[in-house]
C-alpha cells in the first residue's frame, strides 16, 4: 500500500455505547442544539443525529445500564367533536322578550348575543363564523 507524500493518516474514533448515550442525552435534556454538542465532543453532527435516532428506537444502551426504559401509556382515540350551530328563528318570540344566545363553532370561535336579533342578521353571523379563516 502506498501513501502519498503529505497525506495524513487518520484513525477513526470508536465511541462506546455509554459515551454515545451520554452525548445523545446532552442534546435531549440539556436544551442545546445538536451541532453545538457535536463540536464539543468532536463528533460530526450528522453522526450525532444518527445516534439520536438509534437511541429513540432503543438500539443504543442495550445492557449497559445507561438506557432509560420506554414507558408506554394507554391512549384512547375518540372521533373529533364537531358541533354545528342550530339556528332558531327569533321572529316567533313575543315583542319585548330578551335573553342571551351563545353560538360556539369548533376551533374555539364563539359569539354571545343579548337581546333580540332578527333571523337575517343571525344567518349572516352564522355564515361568517363558519367561513374558514
Amino acid at each position: 500500500m502506498s501513501v502519498r507524500r503529505g497525506a495524513v493518516m487518520r484513525s477513526r474514533r470508536r465511541w462506546s455505547v455509554q459515551e454515545k448515550v451520554q452525548i445523545v442525552l446532552e442534546t435531549l435534556e440539556g436544551g442545546e442544539s445538536v451541532p453545538v454538542v457535536a463540536r464539543r465532543h468532536s463528533v460530526n453532527a450528522n453522526q450525532l443525529f444518527i445516534w439520536r435516532s438509534q437511541y429513540r428506537r432503543g438500539e443504543l444502551g442495550a445492557g449497559d445500564g445507561g438506557d432509560r426504559a420506554v414507558e408506554l401509556l394507554p391512549v384512547q382515540v375518540e372521533p373529533p367533536v364537531v358541533s354545528q350551530p342550530t339556528v332558531v328563528p327569533l321572529d316567533d318570540n313575543p315583542a319585548g322578550t330578551s335573553g342571551c344566545m351563545e353560538i360556539e363553532i369548533s376551533g374555539g370561535r364563539h359569539v354571545k348575543i343579548w337581546g333580540r336579533i332578527d333571523s337575517k342578521a343571525l344567518r349572516v353571523l352564522v355564515r361568517e363564523l363558519l367561513r374558514p379563516c
